[in-house]
């Protein structure tokens, strides 16, 4: 559902980017509620949020336009919460429950691939992901490089985690490797998500082939160990916590940088997230989880 507010946050995002011009007029109220789907009051409130904050200008029943200096203005960041989309992590959930609602999750499917589509299109301030490429034998740049057109978005390294299979206690069908999972039920992710991928890559590498196969799709980490310790899959793919939290075997597959993308735009908003990381506190809590590296969180790059 559309809101005043995710529409102001779009359009800022829009003019920061450069996606709208100094000088282009917007949409008239009517034409972009209809494109949207919703109540043209809605739309009235976020060109309103607009004017007032100096990103658009217009008299009344005249077409708004982006003022002079809108860009520099949306380019301190948007209000209210950062609108984070992307993969799904323990260690980032439990960051988030310290931010609060200074950090909102996007309604929706979480996952590499969806998280970077909804920071193309405005429905996201920033993104996690841990994506491997497989021309560059590296994770994320490619990516990033891709989504960002002209402007540099800034990729901030949140820790590095262990991704392995969860098997069943004591691992009675003495799986070593991907390639035991030849006729296995497998605990699947959605197709998109960063793990789903990895976990293709690795049957392919082992012979396999990228099958679904029979089992299950779970929808985050914990709930691929979940799905196993059931007994409703025989194994799948996902961080060692998880694993730990549920009593399963944990086989360490992968080490892989799990990190965050956004534009300059929504570096304000980020402040409270990036300052969570930073923490001692937090950062020990995230430790403690295991399967976690913090060795370089908090560095930043920028990805042209």
């Amino acid at each position: 559902m559309q809101t005043t507010e995710g529409i102001a946050r779009t359009l800022t995002n829009d003019v920061a980017r450069g996606r709208l011009a100094p000088g282009e007029a917007l949409p008239s109220v009517r034409a972009l509620a209809v494109r949207l789907g919703c109540a043209p009051g809605t739309v009235a409130g976020a060109y309103a949020a607009l004017r007032s904050a100096g990103i658009v200008e217009g008299v009344p029943r005249a077409r708004l336009r982006v003022a002079v200096t809108g860009a520099a203005v949306a380019r301190r960041g948007p209000t209210g919460p950062l609108r984070l989309a992307g993969s799904d992590d323990p260690a980032l959930d439990l960051v988030l429950r310290r931010v609060g609602d200074d950090v909102q999750l996007v309604p929706g499917r979480r996952g590499s691939v969806s998280g970077l589509a909804d920071l193309a299109r405005g429905a996201a301030d920033a993104a996690t992901l841990h994506l491997f490429h497989a021309q560059t034998h590296a994770h994320n740049d490619a990516f990033v490089r891709g989504l960002a057109g002209t402007e540099p978005l800034t990729v901030v390294h949140l820790w590095r985690r262990e991704q392995g299979l969860v098997l069943a206690p004591g691992n009675p069908l003495r799986i070593a490797s991907a390639a035991d999972l030849a006729g296995r039920r497998i605990a699947w992710r959605d197709a998109g998500t960063g793990s789903r991928l990895l976990l293709e890559r690795l049957l392919a590498e082992a012979g396999l082939g990228t099958f679904p196969g029979p089992g299950v799709v779970a929808d985050s980490h914990r709930g691929v160990a979940i799905a196993v310790a059931s007994g409703a899959a025989d194994a799948g793919l996902a961080v060692r916590c998880a694993a730990t939290a549920v009593g399963a075997h944990w086989l360490p597959l992968e080490v892989e940088p799990f990190e965050l993308v956004l534009p300059d735009a929504a570096l304000a908003a980020a402040g409270p997230l990036l300052a969570a990381i930073d923490d001692p506190d937090v950062q020990a809590a995230v430790e403690a989880l295991g399967g976690y590296d913090l060795t370089d969180t908090g560095r930043t790059r920028s990805v042209p």
